[in-house]
């Protein structure tokens, strides 16, 4: 995969890969004109005003998949078939994202907001108690759902997520990811389509001075009845602190903490075996129960 060496005001940073600031894989050049296609297997559902694009796989107790802000369900892409020997698997793309639609294209994007679309979503399915998955902002919203209805939740494992965005995040997004740079670099177009595109890459500049979203208190993880895994990289621009919190305050709480993991700590050669690994072990019930 291509690298690239970003130079800012404060200097060189280091190399990121070339989809940059939140996560992920790279597409081909032949999906460079258009948003992603939707699957044979895929499905829209209206959702507070959205039309949601989801695909299901495997049969069993429902795992949910969230990707992470500017990205699709694609990610999960390398996943799902592993998940899918003893689960039911439910992908989507978030509001606004790839196939799925936003009524609300102003700048603020709010993940409460769409913590209410996955929690209506579940209601729809008919889903009852689920196991989830969520990277970066998918974290986020998994984070707000699980304080919104706990007895909803029977596993979560929040991935890079965040409880507020802190000042380092917000320098981060200041400098890295003006419009243009972000919806070049994370191949917005390839994803979402030009207009979609631009609009998510507006949203996520914006979370450099968005106030009060995400607003997860510590009396709020508190709330969070299912079991956890917090998985975060060691050199994350989130710093793990907000990881250490996370673990701190939600009771039933295991930190993974990845060696070299950045923000996906879930992807690369050696990481996604053993994400799946030991995402699985968890899932199962496999992990040491946590000792106070």
């Amino acid at each position: 995969m291509e690298q690239i060496k970003i130079t800012t005001s404060a200097g060189p940073i280091k190399s990121l890969w070339v989809l940059l600031f939140v996560l992920s894989v790279s597409f081909p050049a032949s999906t460079l004109l258009a948003q992603v296609k939707a699957n044979p297997n895929g499905h829209f559902m209206e959702v507070n005003g959205a039309n949601i694009y989801y695909e299901e796989y495997g049969q069993g107790e429902p795992l949910i998949l969230l990707h992470g802000f500017g990205r699709t369900l694609e990610d999960w892409r390398p996943f799902i078939s592993e998940y899918a020997r003893t689960y039911r698997v439910i992908a989507w793309d978030m509001r606004g994202h790839g196939r799925s639609s936003n009524p609300d294209t102003g700048v603020a994007f709010l993940h409460k907001v769409a913590a209410k679309d996955l929690l209506l979503l579940m209601e729809k399915l008919k889903l009852g108690k689920v196991s989830a998955i969520g990277h970066s902002s998918g974290g986020i919203l998994l984070l707000y759902a699980a304080t919104i209805e706990p007895g909803r939740f029977v596993n979560i494992i929040p991935v890079s997520a965040q409880t507020f965005f802190g000042p380092e995040v917000r320098s981060f997004i200041s400098q890295n990811a003006k419009p243009e740079d972000y919806m070049k670099f994370n191949e917005m177009e390839a994803q979402h389509g030009k207009e979609k595109g631009m609009i998510l890459a507006r949203q996520f500049y914006h979370f450099h001075e968005l106030k009060g979203d995400p607003d997860i208190r510590d009396e709020d993880l508190k709330k969070i009845s299912a079991h956890t895994l917090v998985v975060h990289g060691d050199n994350d621009f989130v710093p793990v602190s907000q990881a250490w919190e996370m673990f701190r305050h939600i009771s039933s709480a295991h930190l993974w903490v990845v060696p070299n993991g950045w923000h996906m700590p879930h992807l690369g050669k050696s990481n996604t075996p053993d994400f799946i690994r030991q995402t699985t072990a968890f899932l199962h019930g496999d992990w040491n129960p946590r000792q106070e």
